[in-house]
């Protein structure tokens, strides 16, 4: 298990545990991810200055161009294509949503497809596919329903970390005669009648659509699906791997994040993505773009699961937009 999965892990449990709300699902992969992409960073930096100190030389720490600058070969007929994945669809919809549900938007957590409403702190959550979602908060008292004709499982907590005065949590789940679990939780003023309401009026049409992607990728190295999306967040896994789990870790990820957050610079390379500088680590398998101003665009790999070349890791960039 990898040091991300550790933390996505750790995060999800606790989160399951504790009382605390879930905000945004989400937020929490990425910050595992971005925190995954700063420790590789760091630890080759000290690991070189170890290095240094022990030879008893002076050498650069940092090891720019340290390769010639050339374009990614691109080969033909090599089974790259332009991704072939249907977007991401939430399969159903509500025929009635509390007042103030606030923004809907929709992400794809592995095989499942979550929906979630929020305003301010009070979030509305869906999820529907073949494995469990969490529960994400320790419920005081667990009772059970129906829900489609099917015996669901209610989770309540009068309060949870954040809370305000008139807030409570409200789950509950159960299992379709499809064998898909389905489930919504919510964290905000809506009462437990106001979440089965919800719940039980979920219906089957053609759905609600995710929406633009976070990037457009104009091909794919073979053999890749979309594992996880959502909002500044793509991952790309083998259909096998996307399948086994609702956060995937990093497989092939593309994400943005704060230009402030590179604060490492071990042994790498400049390059140029599409007239963007961009740093190269080798070792990280790892390619930092300067998107913008404020925004870095960072696309990571696993060698284990995504065994990528530098020149098709270049080339898989150069096609983000």
């Amino acid at each position: 298990m990898t040091r991300l999965e550790e933390d996505l892990r750790t995060t999800l449990r606790d989160r399951a545990a504790g009382s605390a709300p879930q905000p945004d699902l989400w937020a929490s992969v990425t910050d595992g991810v971005r925190r995954d992409q700063r420790r590789r960073r760091a630890l080759v930096a000290v690991a070189a200055a170890l290095v240094v100190g022990a030879g008893g030389i002076t050498i650069p720490l940092l090891n720019r161009d340290s390769r010639p600058q050339h374009p990614p070969v691109v080969q033909q007929s090599d089974g790259w294509s332009p991704p072939a994945w249907p977007e991401p669809v939430f399969p159903m919809e509500p025929t009635w949503i509390p007042g103030n549900a606030g923004t809907a938007s929709v992400a794809r957590l592995g095989p499942n497809v979550h929906l979630e409403y929020q305003k301010d702190e009070s979030v509305l959550a869906a999820e529907i596919g073949p494995l469990q979602a969490d529960w994400e908060t320790e419920a005081e008292q667990t009772t059970h329903t129906t829900v489609e004709g099917r015996p669901a499982e209610v989770h309540k907590s009068s309060q949870y970390d954040g809370s305000g005065p008139h807030d409570r949590y409200v789950g509950v789940r159960w299992q379709r005669a499809d064998g898909r679990w389905v489930s919504v939780l919510s964290w905000g003023p809506r009462s437990e009648s106001d979440v089965l309401r919800f719940a039980r009026g979920l219906h089957d049409t053609s759905g609600i659509p995710a929406g633009r992607a976070p990037f457009t990728l104009a091909t794919v190295p073979p053999g890749l699906t979309l594992a996880n999306q959502s909002d500044g967040m793509m991952c790309l896994a083998p259909p096998d791997v996307a399948a086994q789990s609702r956060q995937t870790g990093i497989t092939l990820c593309v994400t943005a994040e704060d230009a402030g957050d590179v604060d490492q610079e071990p042994p790498m390379e400049n390059v140029t993505i599409n007239g963007r500088p961009a740093i190269y680590y080798d070792e990280q398998h790892q390619i930092v773009i300067t998107w913008s101003a404020s925004t870095n665009l960072v696309v990571n790999w696993d060698p284990e699961v995504v065994p990528l070349t530098r020149d098709e890791a270049i080339r898989f960039a150069t096609g983000i937009s």
